[in-house]
């Protein structure tokens, strides 16, 4: 006892609950118990002079008193409270100016124990991380897929304030994390939106993803760290994340692409989900990734209260998950699901996620229409970048009836076709030169006048259907292709 009735408290000592000043504290003792038994905590010594474990801490305006009675006569019994220790804190011995821990007592109001419980939890969470990692406690039923995804959806949406085209998006991604063993491809997800939104939307993930570890980095070393016994899911808050990095975590979503570590080498294959910025690049968004768009949102402290609301249903879709995987781990395996309506990667990212939607058809549609303006939006891309717009100053070099071109034209034609759409940028040479080689249109020396194509079948073949690809340019019909055999044949397969 100090003289204005501090309890001290000697490092290591388990945490307990006070009730003394209360005139029902002995139920208010029962009442608190359980709290008062979980935050048990080891003496340690703090950055100091390193106190000896069980040496009491105290501040130096206090002395230690083998008596445990606590003096609150000052204290006004219509507000009972009780005292529950638990969270460690750091304290400095007035004799020695040793440093260590020590447990004090706080004064909890009545009916808010459980606040106290949540608080020591999240503190506790800090110290031993991997201990609030949300993950199953049992297998839970739960009902059908469609009810199953409903609540899903709408707990992610509320966490993270998402539209609801997003949270269906997220919520079909998370539940193709606790598949990722039967999948041949885990597709990640890009956040793409302000920081305080995009890391909502991480913590959302964390709580219904299989095994979610949150890091701060994407690099290398990262994955190295990661135990990858159980396959994790990964999310990453990295803004600054390179296009080397970006590149790894494009090859990890599927299995093969193996890292160097210490004379070995890892595959580290599995679902991740980045928070990439507020403006991004398209070669810092991983390949085989979801790009999902947030925006600013006003309700803050209504998002923060929604968390904390939902800690019960995290567990319990947790469990429910759980109990959708072990039910559906083989169908997934032999899913024949296949979205050809989509193409390239898109189609593949679909295959992964319709996997598995197991016994719902109608979801398995839905998926298609809420990737529908994703493959929209790749193929206008591609049909207004400079590889484009290249092609098209190819082929209407081709139609003219060149037999060869070089480097040197295909710029010239190029700068003409963006200023006609008002565009000021102005191409050299040598980048449409290494333009072509991205879309493995291999240029050669023609003689002294520089590099160029020589236009033979192969090469007249090669240029239409990687038009095809980039949306079309160049195939369409007018006076110079009327009679153009490869264009109409290119145009009929878009």
């Amino acid at each position: 006892m100090n003289a204005g009735g501090s309890e001290l408290v000697q490092t290591g000592a388990a945490p307990d609950v006070d009730t003394s000043h209360s005139p029902t504290g002995s139920a208010a003792q029962a009442a608190t118990e359980s709290i008062a038994a979980a935050g048990e905590e080891q003496p340690s010594a703090g950055p100091g002079a390193g106190a000896l474990p069980g040496a009491p801490i105290i501040p130096a305006s206090e002395s230690v008193s083998t008596n445990s009675a606590i003096d609150l006569s000052d204290t006004c019994v219509a507000n009972p409270a009780v005292r529950i220790r638990g969270i460690t804190e750091i304290g400095r011995d007035g004799e020695t100016s040793r440093i260590g821990s020590w447990k004090p007592p706080f004064e909890v109001q009545r009916g808010f124990e459980a606040s106290f419980k949540e608080i020591f939890q999240r503190a506790e969470s800090v110290r031993v991380p991997m201990d609030a990692v949300p993950v199953p406690t049992k297998s839970t039923p739960y009902g059908t897929i469609d009810e199953l995804f409903d609540r899903l959806q709408k707990a992610i949406a509320a966490q993270a304030s998402l539209s609801e085209r997003a949270s269906r998006l997220l919520a079909h991604w998370t539940l193709s994390t606790w598949f990722s063993d039967a999948l041949s491809l885990a597709p990640g997800v890009a956040i793409v939106g302000p920081g305080y939104e995009g890391n909502l939307v991480l913590f959302a993930l964390r709580n219904f993803c299989r095994y979610p570890l949150m890091l701060t980095r994407a690099d290398i070393s990262s994955l190295k760290n990661v135990n990858w016994h159980t396959t994790p899911t990964l999310l990453f808050y990295d803004p600054s994340v390179t296009k080397q990095m970006a590149s790894h975590l494009g090859c990890t979503a599927t299995r093969g692409h193996l890292v160097s570590d210490a004379g070995c080498y890892r595959d580290f294959f599995g679902p991740k989900a980045i928070y990439v910025g507020e403006e991004v690049s398209a070669d810092r968004i991983p390949l085989f990734s979801l790009q999902v768009n947030v925006h600013p949102t006003a309700a803050a402290c209504a998002v923060e209260k929604a968390s904390r609301m939902t800690e019960i249903e995290v567990q319990e879709l947790q469990n429910q998950l759980l109990n959708y995987q072990l039910k559906n781990l083989v169908p997934v395996y032999n899913s024949e699901f296949d979205a050809s309506e989509l193409t390239s990667d898109t189609r593949a990212i679909a295959n992964a996620l319709g996997a598995c939607i197991i016994d719902s058809p109608g979801l398995q549609s839905q998926l298609i229409s809420l990737l529908a303006p994703v493959e929209d939006q790749r193929q206008a891309d591609r049909s207004t970048g400079i590889e484009a717009v290249t092609l098209e100053a190819i082929l209407n070099l081709c139609h003219e009836g060149k037999v060869q071109i070089f480097v040197g034209e295909i710029a010239f034609e190029v700068n003409r076709i963006v200023e006609a759409r008002g565009e000021r940028l102005h191409y050299s040479a040598e980048t449409i030169g290494h333009g072509m080689k991205k879309i493995s249109l291999v240029t050669r020396r023609l003689g002294k006048s520089g590099k160029g194509l020589v236009l033979d079948l192969a090469t007249l073949k090669r240029a239409h259907e990687l038009a095809a690809v980039y949306g079309g340019v160049g195939l369409e019909q007018d006076e110079n292709n009327l009679h153009c055999q490869l264009c109409f044949a290119n145009k009929k397969v878009m």
